[in-house]
């Protein structure tokens, strides 16, 4: 049996942290001397990144005393103890017009410095913007101005993913034509070459990754002839993947199905924390102090490996979350249960050493029981189980040219329109398009059911190639191919990457797979568009990799990076083929951001007018009767275990 586990894999093998401890030293390059107080001013969007580098304590002991958010006005005066003043922002010019205002009313004193940094870098637009009222960079009277740009572009969000945390990737390369993605993920990659050595081979599909390698070629050969050190780091990569989203549309706008993929679907999970509804938990995981004042506002939870029973259930298919919390249940009450035996002095006092263990393990458990109940709250109504099986009928069955019935009854019942969009454009990823005659039906019914607002809608889902006229049955050829799709799948001992997604296998992760063979992977490549190619990048003499042959006891080690997104599922699938016994490959994850179904409708679809943003479980107009909320866990180890979703058909 494969073990699903989480980045454990890798350890020993590449420390994605060398990324947190550089981006760490920037930012305290930044703030400069401890003894100068400090005020930062942040862009909101910004607060998440940073936060994963540096926490309050951090910035406290850099001499950073408060932090406001913008927009704000006569901060000097609000603030005059501060000598200097940070903002954190990212180049936008409306940003920059609200940084203009707040320096412009504040009190302007040579003793106070003015400090705009931009993340990940500054753009030339901003900084004239700038100019236009009299600010421009290492100006000393009236006061201190100064730009200085924190390269923040890769955040480690655990031991094996790696976000550009670029949320407009997918409208910015695939609506808006703008290649800015591209260049930023070319420059991270070169980034990680400077840290872990030359990645000897780039493979990769599509134009969008065709032009991120040849600007990799170009960095590399600008920076080798400027002296680069790059050239003397042993390689720890032995290769990059590059995939561009179009190539896989269909799996981003599936639901997931894995633990962590179903809390990124119903709470949305953000720079690897999730908010709760907090009144559902026990009081010992809010950590409500006696006679404070109850907290309010959402629970933030934080979600990673160094939580060891979030590592080992994240990929697990939602149906084996509940045997797996039974089964921690009745272990932690059994370690409990060791102190009645403890009879000798020595006994009792091995039994103390490991009760701070255990009590974090008690409230790991409460936690993850609570999270647990929310989900399958979710998952056990009605309009759930018909989403998800009405989306493995449109992946399994070949249907271009009539309606679905069930997205049909979803107009009829005016769901969510992106609920409704998201359900066409996988309908017709499914067919790679759709017959002219029942595209122009589906046109219609949103017209006159949702608005003629939605021809905006409609326009850049065409542009984005979610929306298309069939020309050719790649899509189904694939799926007989590959395997795409299993009938009878094993949710809880899996043994094939459909688990993710209850008989599907995402696309994306299906071509990393062919990549491990030797050869054939070229004829599966090519039944997909735009250019497949394959380079190798020149490793300095004595530096070359010792894994000609890599074997199950030291594997190749694989940088996969999807160019537009990337799903919590997809993870899970590729953490899946590295733990199998005879895995000749581990991968890390690379992404321009994180992505799901309702975050790609609703990243499309919010230049239309009057759109109100929307998730999957927004209406439940189709479950008349939904189950009562859970209420909260009173003890971690009382909790029994959760039934799955009902059985796929």
């Amino acid at each position: 049996m494969t073990n699903v586990a989480s980045a454990g894999h890798l350890l020993g093998r590449i420390n994605l942290a060398q990324l947190w401890q550089s981006s760490r030293r920037e930012l305290e390059d930044l703030l400069g001397q401890p003894d100068s107080k400090k005020v930062i001013v942040w862009d909101e969007a910004v607060i998440g990144p940073v936060g994963l580098i540096a926490g309050v304590p951090f910035l406290r002991s850099h001499g950073v005393y408060k932090m406001v958010r913008l927009p704000i006005t006569n901060l000097t005066e609000q603030y005059p103890d501060a000598n200097e003043y940070f903002f954190f922002t990212r180049p936008t010019l409306h940003l920059t017009q609200q940084i203009t205002e707040a320096i412009r009313t504040s009190t302007k004193k040579q003793s106070k410095k003015f400090v705009v940094v931009f993340v990940p870098q500054k753009s030339r637009p901003c900084i004239l913007r700038f100019e236009e009222y009299g600010l421009t960079h290492n100006m000393r009277i009236p006061m201190g101005f100064y730009i200085e740009e924190y390269h923040l572009d890769m955040l480690p969000l655990d031991h094996d993913v790696i976000s550009l945390d670029i949320n407009s990737a997918f409208t910015d390369l695939y609506i808006d034509q703008d290649p800015t993605p591209l260049y930023q993920t070319a420059k991270a990659i070169c980034k990680l070459q400077a840290i872990y050595g030359i990645i000897p081979k780039i493979v990769g599909k599509g134009k969008n990754a065709k032009m991120v390698a040849d600007l990799l070629e170009r960095m590399r050969q600008e920076l080798f002839s400027a002296g680069s050190a790059m050239k003397d780091i042993p390689p720890q990569f032995d290769a990059v993947i590059l995939l561009d989203r179009s190539l896989d549309l269909l799996t981003p706008l599936s639901t997931q199905l894995t633990y962590e993929g179903l809390i990124d679907e119903v709470y949305g999970i953000k720079h690897g924390c999730t908010k709760f509804p907090r009144q559902m938990f026990s009081e010992e995981v809010q950590q409500i102090t006696k006679g404070a004042p109850p907290p309010t506002g959402p629970l933030t939870v934080l979600l990673n490996s160094e939580e060891s029973m979030f590592a080992e259930m994240r990929d697990l298919h939602f149906r084996a979350v509940g045997q797996l919390l039974s089964r921690e249940a009745k272990k932690i009450t059994a370690a409990f249960e060791e102190r009645h035996d403890a009879k000798t002095v020595s006994q009792l006092k091995q039994f103390v050493q490991k009760l701070p263990h255990m009590q974090t393990a008690k409230l790991s458990l409460s936690r993850h029981t609570t999270v647990a109940e929310l989900i399958k709250d979710v998952t056990d109504r009605g309009y759930f189980l018909q989403q998800i099986y009405a989306e493995q009928i449109i992946r399994e069955e070949d249907c271009s040219d009539k309606p679905n019935d069930y997205i049909q009854s979803c107009i009829g019942m005016s769901q969510p329109v992106a609920k409704v969009l998201r359900l066409i454009c996988m309908q017709s990823a499914a067919n790679s398009g759709l017959k002219p005659k029942l595209l122009e039906h589906y046109k219609r019914e949103i017209l006159q059911g949702y608005g003629y607002q939605h021809l905006l809608s409609l326009h850049n889902l065409e542009k984005a190639g979610l929306l298309r006229v069939q020309e050719n049955k790649t899509f189904p050829l694939l799926r007989k191919t590959l395997r795409l799709t299993v009938d009878k799948v094993n949710e809880i001992n899996p043994k094939d990457t459909s688990y993710v997604f209850s008989g599907y296998a995402p696309l994306s992760v299906k071509l990393v797979e062919q990549l491990e063979k030797p050869s054939g992977w070229e004829e599966v490549f090519q039944m997909l568009p735009g250019p497949t190619f394959k380079k190798s990048q020149p490793v300095p003499r004595g530096q070359e990799k010792r894994r000609k042959h890599p074997s199950s006891d030291r594997p190749q080690l694989v940088l996969v990076f999807f160019l537009g997104g990337c799903t919590y599922a997809e993870i899970s699938a590729l953490r899946f083929l590295s733990q199998r016994e005879e895995a000749l490959t581990d991968y890390v994850i690379g992404t321009t951001h994180i992505t799901n179904g309702m975050s790609l409708m609703n990243s499309i679809l919010s230049e239309t007018p009057r759109f109100r943003r929307t998730r999957l479980w927004d209406n439940q107009m189709d479950d008349p009767t939904p189950p009562p909320a859970p209420q909260p866990a009173a003890s971690a180890t009382a909790s029994g275990p959760i039934k799955g979703m009902r059985p796929r058909r």
